[in-house]
């Protein structure tokens, strides 16, 4: 009888150890793909390669468009309509043809503010940012850094942009000059 008892609590231990695991993973899994929504996001809204084709209105116009539209997989329809409301890409369009500079974005790092705790996961998730935006050409390189908050939703299983302010701060404009 004592052996029965000693494999049941043996079975019990390991199928805990086993579902505190594999929730554990579930999480980790679920913050990569947040994460990864998050770099594609920043990489296409805010990636300017060449920003000399921007001396042309059109062109201009067309790449505001571009932009906006290059997010619209990675946001909730909410969000992506607030954006094309604001042309939130224009001031990322401005600060290129201004300045005379492509923009990248790197470096991005995260600190999760709600759930406090992860394990509270379920369909939303704040986060504060800072990345690093370089702007540069032929002859200048400034790299300078951005602090924010960014919300995501889950949307039919997808983890989406749901609030993030959508534009370049002033005061970096003011530095790459």
């Amino acid at each position: 009888m004592k052996k029965i008892s000693y494999i049941l609590i043996v079975c019990i231990l390991l199928s805990a150890i086993l579902v505190g695991c594999k929730n554990n993973n579930s999480n980790e899994e679920e913050i990569d793909k947040i994460y990864k929504t998050i770099e594609d996001y920043f990489n296409s809204y805010y990636t300017i390669d060449d920003y000399k084709i921007l001396d042309d209105s059109n062109k201009t116009y067309k790449k505001e468009t571009d932009l906006i539209e290059s997010v619209k997989q990675y946001t909730t329809e909410e969000f992506f309509n607030r954006l094309k409301e604001k042309r939130g890409s224009g001031a990322t369009v401005d600060i290129a043809t201004s300045a005379k500079r492509n923009i990248k974005v790197g470096n991005i790092e995260y600190k999760i503010e709600k759930p406090k705790n992860i394990e509270e996961l379920e369909d939303k998730i704040t986060l504060h940012y800072t990345a690093d935006f370089k702007f540069y050409n032929d002859d200048k390189e400034d790299i300078l850094e951005k602090e924010g908050q960014i919300r995501l939703k889950k949307v039919s299983g997808e983890w989406k942009i749901d609030y993030e302010p959508g534009y370049i701060p002033h005061y970096m404009f003011e530095k790459i000059k």
